[in-house]
């Protein structure tokens, strides 16, 4: 495939008509996969395409909310206050209509909360550490 060209599409920078005419093509494999819907104004893709316009590929840079860390004292544990920390976050989440969120459990206490309120685990999930971490 040698005739393949890439171009980014910036959400935030789009007319409202180019982003509707991108996103009618990237939905169908979105909802075939079990893939969020995307945001104009958190989404940026690269589009991989033929030279007549034919779609070949995406990936998208997107922001979805990183939920965490929740902490509570050791004398405050089991008393309800990180349930209550969990549910009045998820409903702010909702109520500003996040299209999806994700939670690190670094405990078995926090992956309970987080399947508790629907979430569900993913699997093969990969992160990068930060730019200049050095590893000890």
């Amino acid at each position: 495939m040698s005739d393949i060209t890439y171009r980014w599409c910036d959400g935030p920078q789009m007319s409202d008509a180019d982003w509707d005419r991108e996103n009618a093509r990237l939905e169908p494999v979105l909802i075939t996969r079990g893939w969020a819907s995307l945001s104009k104004w958190t989404s940026r893709i690269l589009i991989a395409e033929t030279s007549a316009g034919d779609l070949v590929g995406f990936i998208v840079l997107q922001a979805l909310p990183f939920v965490g860390p929740l902490y509570t004292v050791p004398a405050a544990r089991g008393t309800g206050i990180a349930e209550d920390l969990s549910d009045q976050m998820q409903a702010f989440l909702t109520e500003n209509k996040a299209r999806g969120w994700v939670a690190i459990a670094e405990s078995p206490y926090a992956a309970k909360l987080c399947e508790q309120r629907g979430m569900k685990r993913v699997e093969n999930v990969y992160a990068t550490d930060p730019p200049g971490t050095v590893e000890v």
